[in-house]
């Protein structure tokens, strides 16, 4: 397995990663690794990343404001964080409100999760990006190019070098589903 290929598809897609030096080859099978060569840099006073986590317990923590291609492109992300919390705050509330009758075991994040990514995805796809997932011990995201060939190359990769961790990809496509009544 050529363990190697994320790491030039990533700088394929991100040219300031060609700065980074790969790690050694020992070392590239470890999620932690790439966690911390992909790890956000200080530019003037703020934070720029290719890899955004989101905070399981806050949703509303989501990264987008420090990714950094829509940085460069100045997009106004702040439309989108309202969006989100605009489609959020009712479920927490409604949860809120009805826990007892709900149910202690009903995960609301996972719900808010599923709005985040949403908005996040519309927001991407409007300026002809697409979105990748990483389930690991956390939820990180990734805008990308849209080429699917190398983005079908990076899952195919990626999933075959972090198995053994149990970590996966995902290339998220909205699915509009007609609802019968």
């Amino acid at each position: 397995m050529d363990d190697k290929k994320i790491f030039k598809i990533l700088q394929g897609w991100f040219p300031l990663l060609e700065q980074r030096e790969i790690p050694k080859k020992k070392h590239r099978h470890f999620f932690q690794q790439f966690l911390e060569w992909m790890a956000a840099e200080k530019v003037a006073n703020h934070f720029q990343a290719y890899l955004m986590s989101i905070d399981s317990e806050n949703p509303h923590e989501n990264g987008l404001e420090r990714c950094a291609i829509l940085q460069h492109m100045n997009i106004d992300m702040g439309l989108t964080q309202q969006k989100i919390r605009k489609r959020t705050m009712p479920l927490y509330e409604h949860y809120k409100k009805h826990k007892e009758t709900i149910g202690k075991y009903y995960n609301v994040n996972a719900q808010a999760f599923d709005i985040v990514f949403e908005e996040i995805y519309a927001l991407l796809k409007s300026q002809n990006l697409e979105l990748l997932i990483i389930y690991a011990e956390a939820a990180y995201w990734m805008a990308v190019p849209k080429e699917d060939v190398e983005i079908h190359k990076f899952c195919k990769s990626f999933s075959k070098q972090f198995k053994d961790d149990a970590i996966c990809i995902e290339h998220y496509i909205k699915l509009d589903c007609l609802r019968s009544t």
